[in-house]
């Protein structure tokens, strides 16, 4: 018996020491979990020579972003967890097998307490060696209580949890769209920028033959230089750009971040996108469908569950007992026996820290219910912002795809004065043709910052789209639970609904439907809408 203790101490104590570990052993582990994680990261390649849409990245992104697995994950260990807390609802189940060996024969005598002489022969009651086996059920109304709440609440942990699964996914939607559009404006310029990029060095040689020549003057000429090296400063910043979002669009897509990736700069071609509706009917879609106000709305419900179980925690514990014994001790009269027991406690003095802790808990919900009110007055705002942002994106790329255009006219109108032999110099046309590739690649940048502006005004709403569909869908939606909760309101007030106002099928409400949102949309940017 001694040396089967000793063993399991040494064990024991092997385990202990196990776990302990110095600074250069997590170094290794450090170096050898880099070597594994750059291997895997190196087998995430695509091919250079595919052409990406707008749609392709999106959904290669949200299939292969590492960041957004982790919310997987997270959404995975909380339904686990729900699992885990509905089997805690269970009553305990108990079994034991208690055997007892002992050396001495076990006995006993009796003494009388008036004259302290014993009274019978001494006797044994019970074998050196018993083996007692008891199954034991209890069940406490309590701690059922208690794990019926924390299951609703570990079922509102994964709702959350899926709430902020779909909030990643919006926002990593976004910005790959940011990145996107700067790759596409970046990359239908490019070519562009490095052939003026290698006529600005070329431009250095004339420079130094009219100073040699003296034709221009040097006030003139230093005035000329400084322009072109603002301008050759400008289009190395647009490579630089370029390769910028190269390396974080293949990192958005869960592929090696590298410099080169090839996009669909069709959508620079032309505006193509949907109407916007009033800016009331947009914030009241997004405090309807942001996950963040669903969060707060399921926080809230934890708390009221936690004050639920708190006001269990006041009430009288009592637990039910249920169980079997069987002992081989000879010497019993009955060796088998079962019994039913009930066992109530109260613990007075823990009233006054249960109260305390519930007025508490009240206060937090009421916390939850102003910082509800708060995000919703900020998403109201982001949504205005955003608004107010497309429209100004809007005007700005107006400005641009003139301003081009009137450079695109003029550099047109010189060449054709420069071939004819008028007093136009190269250096000038030179200029002009620089001047009018820097306002192409802006235009480029304005109508790429305009589809931006578009999806982060989708992102501060909450939904993929503005298509009238999706807005009839997420209106009538609306409209079908407010009424609903008019009906209820009225029920209990004592009052009859009519069902008028909320009409009952679909194919009776779609003209309806229509023309309530044709007369809503009243805000709309012409230029949205497809040509």
């Amino acid at each position: 018996m001694f040396k089967v203790f000793r063993i399991l101490t040494l064990a024991v104590i092997g385990l202990f020491f196990a776990g302990c570990h110095n600074s250069e052993y997590y170094r290794q582990q450090r170096v050898e979990q880099a070597r594994k994680d750059f291997a895997k990261i190196s087998k995430r390649t695509i091919d250079e020579k595919k052409v990406f849409t707008l749609n392709e990245c999106i959904n290669t992104a949200l299939k292969h972003n590492l960041a957004l697995k982790v919310y997987d994950l997270k959404e995975q260990i909380a339904s686990e967890k729900v699992t885990a807390r509905m089997l805690g609802m269970l009553p305990e189940l108990n079994v034991t097998n208690q055997l007892n060996s002992r050396n001495k024969t076990p006995g006993a005598r009796s003494q009388s307490i008036e004259t302290g002489v014993q009274s019978l022969v001494s006797s044994r009651s019970i074998n050196n060696t018993v083996n007692n086996v008891k199954i034991e059920l209890a069940l406490s109304t309590l701690d059922f209580g208690l794990a019926f709440l924390n299951s609703a609440q570990a079922e509102d942990r994964r709702l959350i949890a899926i709430e902020q699964r779909k909030r990643a996914a919006q926002n990593l939607v976004f910005d790959v769209v940011k990145t996107y559009f700067k790759v596409a404006a970046s990359q239908d310029a490019i070519d562009t920028a490095k052939k003026l990029l290698l006529k600005c060095r070329n431009l250095e040689k004339v420079f130094i033959e009219l100073n040699t020549s003296k034709s221009v003057s040097p006030f003139r000429l230093l005035d000329e230089r400084k322009r072109f090296i603002r301008l050759e400063k400008r289009l190395m910043s647009y490579r630089r750009n370029y390769q910028d979002s190269c390396i974080e669009l293949r990192s958005l897509m869960g592929y090696v971040p590298n410099e080169k990736i090839n996009v669909d700069t069709r959508w620079l071609r032309k505006l193509n996108l949907a109407a916007l509706p009033s800016i009331d009917i947009m914030e009241k879609i997004a405090l309807t469908e942001r996950p963040e106000l669903y969060q707060l709305d399921f926080e809230s419900n934890v708390l009221v569950n936690e004050a639920r179980k708190t006001i269990l925690t006041m009430l009288p514990t009592v637990k039910i007992f249920i169980d079997f014994t069987n002992s081989n001790n000879s010497f019993l009269y009955t060796q088998s026996w079962s019994q039913v027991a009930v066992h109530a406690a109260y613990n007075l003095l823990r009233l006054p820290q249960r109260i305390a802790e519930y007025s508490a808990q009240n206060v937090e919900i009421d916390e939850i219910s102003m910082r509800t009110l708060a995000l919703s007055i900020g998403i109201m705002s982001q949504v205005r912002i955003a608004h107010a942002n497309i429209l100004e994106v809007k005007q700005r790329y107006e400005l641009d795809d003139r301003t081009y255009s009137a450079y695109k006219k003029h550099l047109l109108i010189a060449s054709q004065s420069y071939k004819s032999g008028s007093s136009l110099s190269q250096l000038e046309l030179d200029r002009l043709e620089l001047e009018t590739a820097e306002t192409y690649i802006e235009r480029l940048i304005s109508i790429s910052n305009y589809y931006v502006a578009y999806y982060r005004l989708l992102n501060t709403i909450g939904i993929k789209d503005l298509a009238p569909e999706t807005i009839n869908r997420v209106v009538n939606e609306i409209k079908h639970v407010e009424a609903k909760q008019t009906k209820t309101k009225l029920a209990q007030k004592g009052k009859k609904f009519s069902p008028v106002k909320v009409p009952a099928t679909k194919k009776k409400t779609a003209p309806k439907n229509k023309k309530v949102i044709d007369k809503e949309l009243k805000e709309i940017i012409p230029d949205l809408v497809q040509r």
